[in-house]
């Protein structure tokens, strides 16, 4: 067997995929960077392609936005929980599974054969189908109880929104196979100019790092959080000093209830009567400054908060 060699992966792709708000920060931010160096010929001719590939994946996704922003299923929209699936259930489920089983044994080969490539692409269906063939490859397995009540929890979820929405279904699966194909199209896209710009300035790389969004390709630190809230009790999500000119709070509330979202000095995990604070509806998502949530270079500490009686579920992306 040949030596995987990173470098000649497609990189791009490989980042984006199973985030579509984060490849459309991506993609958004290398257009706009290839468009500010046009006055070089090869740039403006990476540009000029580039845009019409950017401008699809843009199209694409503003359909599946609006999709998960006005479907209502019996808890979540379906549009909402396959985001979920894609995003944070995936990631939950392979992790679990690798603190019973290592990544290179047979038992967690046979239960996640490609990972979590089929649950964070493909179509609806696709998707579906992956949720039911990881309940039926954990079976009678102990160790894996807790996995699998989760797992089946939200398979049950998932098709109690099919069955109740099944032309918002047929929609989604549209969308998504459009969507799909233009993250991959603008990935290899990114691809072609890196090699293009790379080539052109091979005596000096570090040139071409004007063109690219360097913010979003190198990030180590945690930019996603999830989090369960029951009643209006408040709870810490994360301390970062942001730029607010340039940087947004992205958020998917998946629940029925009004989430509050808001920054304080981190001395107490309450608003004072007459700070800011933006509040989240039931099945939406949305993209905030965070000077509307109260932030400062001294309010650094971000507090949800579930204004219902129940619980709620909320995603975060910084």
């Amino acid at each position: 067997m040949g030596t995987n060699w990173l470098r000649s992966e497609d990189f791009f792709n490989n980042l984006t995929e199973g985030n579509y708000l984060l490849s459309k920060k991506i993609f958004d931010s290398y257009d706009l960077k290839l468009h500010s160096g046009i006055a070089d010929p090869a740039v403006q001719t990476l540009y000029t392609d580039n845009h019409i590939i950017c401008s699809a994946f843009d199209a694409a996704y503003n359909v599946w936005d609006v999709l998960k922003s006005t479907s209502k299923g019996l808890t979540h929209g379906a549009a909402l929980l396959i985001d979920q699936l894609m995003s944070t259930k995936a990631k939950a489920w392979d992790t679990a599974i690798q603190q019973v089983y290592t990544q290179d044994s047979s038992n967690y080969i046979s239960l996640m054969p490609n990972r979590r490539i089929p649950f964070q692409s493909g179509t609806g269906l696709s998707r579906l189908m992956a949720v039911e063939n990881l309940v039926a490859a954990i079976g009678t397995d102990l160790s894996l109880a807790t996995v699998k009540a989760s797992v089946q929890s939200f398979l049950t979820q998932l098709l109690a929104a099919r069955n109740q929405h099944q032309s918002q279904w047929v929609a989604i699966e549209k969308a998504l196979l459009v969507l799909e194909t233009a993250r991959k199209s603008a990935g290899s896209s990114m691809l072609l100019g890196f090699a293009t710009l790379l080539g052109k300035n091979y005596l000096n790389p570090k040139a071409i790092d004007v063109y690219f969004p360097i913010e979003y390709l190198t990030r180590k630190t945690q930019y996603s959080y999830e989090r369960t809230l029951v009643d209006q009790k408040p709870a810490f999500l994360f301390k970062r000093k942001m730029d607010a000119v340039k940087q947004t709070i992205d958020t998917i509330n998946n629940s029925d209830f009004i989430v509050r979202i808001y920054f304080t000095n981190g001395l107490t995990d309450k608003l004072v009567l007459g700070e800011l604070f933006i509040d989240l509806l039931p099945n939406s998502t949305g993209s905030h400054n965070p000077l509307l949530m109260n932030y400062s270079d001294d309010r650094r500490h971000c507090y949800v908060m579930n204004m219902g009686t129940g619980t709620a579920h909320i995603e975060v992306n910084i």
